[in-house]
């Protein structure tokens, strides 16, 4: 960049002194409540049992939630709905979303965790693309876009190149970490300040799993903390 020419990042001067405000340094006040997901501790493993009655009776609770108390549809996704809002019968990786507590303060949230027994019986992960291959464990029905012959412009090719590749990428990590806040309004409308790269993505999301309208959800995103892809 010629130094003549400098153009400043539209938020620069706010992140270098520190006032760029992300959605942990919003205000919140004594209505509202934190929010708490239990996570799967297995790859893969099928719910058994599950009994939230000590946890709902801990002062300082306001809910205990599971997939049965989900208003609208347990799945999401962006093009295919193949991810559950809340596990129902099974979880598939370590850190799937199981149950979600809302209480006055984190700490309470936390106790509550430790009175929710949920007993798994640990199945088989599947831990490589190969295997997943080999089991036909497809996360979707297959979709196939083509154009033209392509068994025969690969018979017909002068050069052809065959074979396979393995890296070691990971997926990445924000100085920011996946936040929402959210704000009850009129009746069913909610407010939510999302760390997302897609807005009316998230909307229709809360949207669904909630059962009403979108125009009923607001969602604002002022500034995220990274991205990559990895919050749309």
């Amino acid at each position: 960049m010629n130094s003549n020419n400098k153009i400043e990042h539209e938020s620069g001067m706010y992140h270098v002194t520190g006032e760029a405000v992300f959605i942990d340094d919003i205000p919140t006040d004594s209505r509202q409540l934190h929010g708490h997901v239990v996570y799967s501790p297995h790859a893969h493993a099928q719910i058994k049992s599950c009994d939230l009655n000590e946890a709902k009776k801990l002062p300082g609770v306001h809910k205990v939630i599971s997939h049965e108390d989900i208003l609208g549809v347990n799945n999401m996704g962006p093009v295919f709905e193949d991810e559950p809002v809340l596990a129902e019968n099974e979880v598939l990786f370590i850190g799937q979303a199981i149950i979600l507590i809302a209480a006055e303060n984190e700490s309470i949230a936390r106790e509550a965790e430790k009175l929710i027994k949920i007993e798994y019986k640990v199945l088989k992960p599947i831990l490589t693309i190969e295997d997943a291959m080999k089991k036909n464990t497809l996360l979707h029905p297959e979709r196939i876009i083509s154009l033209g012959d392509c068994k025969k412009g690969l018979k017909d090719a002068e050069y052809t190149l065959k074979g396979s590749i393995k890296t070691g990428a990971q997926e990445h990590w924000y100085l920011e970490t996946q936040v929402c806040l959210c704000e009850p309004g009129e009746g069913h409308e909610i407010i939510a300040y999302s760390s997302t790269q897609h807005p009316s993505e998230t909307q229709a999301l809360i949207a669904k799993a909630l059962n009403i309208p979108k125009n009923e959800v607001e969602v604002q995103a002022r500034r995220m903390g990274g991205a990559f892809g990895g919050k749309e």
